[in-house]
């Protein structure tokens, strides 16, 4: 009997570590930094070299996506596309993308990043350019800066045309992906013990 509860122990012992070290990658959840509620204002075009550029302070080292409002009523989708970019501080370029006009939808929050590693609290710029567009492309939404502005976007700067939008920031959200809360990880911890050391006192019998 005793060596069944050495091996149970053993197990635990093993199960757990293996899982303290996996968890955090595999087992994580979201957090949602978005602006306050405010009235907005269009940027009526970025197409032709008029990129629109926002700064931002990463929360998180784990973006798991970027939503921004795009309003597409008013351009021709048949041709063109949005050219991403994120650039860091010392990194250069950290994320870029192209997404294709046809498919953004007529308007609404617009996801246009996922999935990028960031170092949390350094400073980042997103630039927003239409390239290759039939007409002037896409209008972008911005928000006042004291009424609407999210954790990220807080103190920093929006530019369009290479010019600063005074008071304003660029409307959008950011969807971190983060591990769990350490107390999230003891309950684990004490469900693998109660599994295993169950298992052993079924096999005693």
């Amino acid at each position: 009997m005793k060596k069944i509860y050495i091996i149970s122990a053993a197990l635990t012992t093993a199960a757990i570590i293996a899982f303290l070290c996996a968890a955090p990658h595999l087992i994580r959840t979201t957090i949602l930094s978005e602006n306050n509620v405010s009235y907005e204002q269009p940027v009526p075009s970025i197409a032709g070299g008029r990129i629109l550029s926002q700064q931002f302070v990463p929360q998180y080292e784990m973006i798991k996506n970027i939503e921004i409002y795009i309003n597409a009523l008013s351009c021709s989708r048949a041709q063109g596309y949005l050219h991403i970019s994120i650039s860091g501080p010392d990194t250069g370029i950290a994320y870029e993308n192209q997404l294709a006009l046809s498919e953004l939808p007529e308007y609404g929050m617009t996801s246009i990043a996922d999935d990028i590693t960031v170092i949390p609290g350094s400073t980042y710029t997103l630039s927003l350019e239409a390239v290759d567009t039939a007409d002037d492309g896409p209008a972008i939404s911005f928000y006042p800066t004291m009424i609407a502005a999210n954790t990220e976007e807080q103190g920093r700067k929006l530019t369009y045309g290479g010019l600063p939008l005074a008071d304003s920031v660029l409307r959008a959200s950011f969807r971190y992906s983060v591990p769990l809360a350490p107390i999230n990880y003891l309950a684990y911890c004490f469900f693998i013990a109660f599994v295993i050391l169950f298992c052993a006192e079924r096999l005693k019998k």
